[in-house]
């Protein structure tokens, strides 16, 4: 089994076409198929159904995806490592989720960036399970997510709570209120994102049994999006709606009583042995100036 191999067959499983693959890859066909039969070979198993329409994985094919995808990324990521220290005194990869990037870690990178210009910075996007998986391989060095897994050898520290605000357009019916309660929050559209254990517990607990949310939403932007056509109301994160707050698009919806969402906590995750890397070291020190504050042993800023 080789990378060349590897390469082939996930190009193949996303085009589902031999032709299209060896498009993608710059061979004839014949060397795509000769590929793939010796990955097949050496796995014992077929891994693609085959007929003159279409192309699609067997069970064994989708077993093995994701890992050669992960040896894929590997690969990638250890000649990338390489070749940084070529040029550079250290390469760091960092992993987050899409939220932490935009509306808490942007103003590090570029801070960090522009001081240490000796250090090759790699960013990496994902769910906080993707996060927690790059570290786990090896890919990123340091890790930012909702979600923490408590793994052997990993530091887990809370770095972040981000306030949670109901928010509506102001022509919408719950902004004409001014104030909400459960009943009419149970009542009016609500857009759903999932901010968390915490947060589900609060919602469920203050809303019927019954309550199902009008419509689930996966990601920010179209939040956003939905919520700029006056579709509905919802729970957000503070920081991803100042801007619209603060030019009037939206509208933030008290509570009646004292019903206030718990806020959503943020986590570092990182290996232990990689604590007193200088470039962790001086990452965490440029947290610390623009006032995040994890708590890490022996903090200090450390030349480069």
């Amino acid at each position: 089994m080789d990378f060349e191999q590897l390469r082939t067959f996930v190009v193949l499983a996303r085009n589902k076409s031999f032709s299209k693959t060896a498009d993608a890859l710059h061979l004839v066909q014949s060397t795509v198929s000769s590929r793939i039969q010796g990955l097949e070979t050496e796995i014992g198993k077929p891994l693609f159904m085959r007929d003159r329409r279409r192309v699609e994985l067997t069970e064994a094919g989708y077993a093995f995806l994701p890992y050669a995808e992960r040896l894929l990324l590997l690969s990638e990521e250890s000649l990338t490592k390489i070749r940084s220290l070529k040029t550079y005194e250290d390469q760091l990869s960092i992993g987050a989720t899409d939220s932490l990037w935009k509306y808490v870690l942007c103003p590090v990178l570029e801070t960090f960036f522009a001081r240490y210009p000796s250090v090759s910075l790699k960013t990496k996007t994902g769910h906080s399970w993707d996060v927690v998986h790059h570290l786990i391989d090896g890919v990123v060095q340091l890790g930012f997510v909702y979600l923490p897994q408590s793994i052997p050898g990993f530091e887990i520290i809370p770095f972040y709570e981000e306030e949670i605000v109901l928010v509506a357009h102001p022509e919408h019916e719950a902004a004409r209120y001014g104030v909400v309660s459960p009943e009419i929050l149970a009542r009016l559209p609500l857009l759903y994102l999932d901010w968390g254990s915490p947060f589900y517990e609060w919602i469920c607990g203050m809303l019927p049994p019954e309550y199902v949310p009008h419509l689930r939403i996966d990601n920010v932007s179209l939040f956003l999006a939905l919520m700029q056509k006056n579709i509905g109301m919802g729970f957000i994160i503070k920081s991803a709606v100042e801007e619209e707050l603060r030019e009037g698009y939206l509208k933030e919806i008290c509570l009646s009583g004292d019903l206030i969402p718990p806020k959503r906590a943020a986590y570092i995750m990182v290996q232990k042995e990689n604590l007193q890397r200088p470039s962790i070291q001086n990452w965490m020190h440029t947290m610390e100036e623009l006032g995040l504050f994890p708590a890490l042993p022996s903090r200090q800023k450390t030349p480069l």
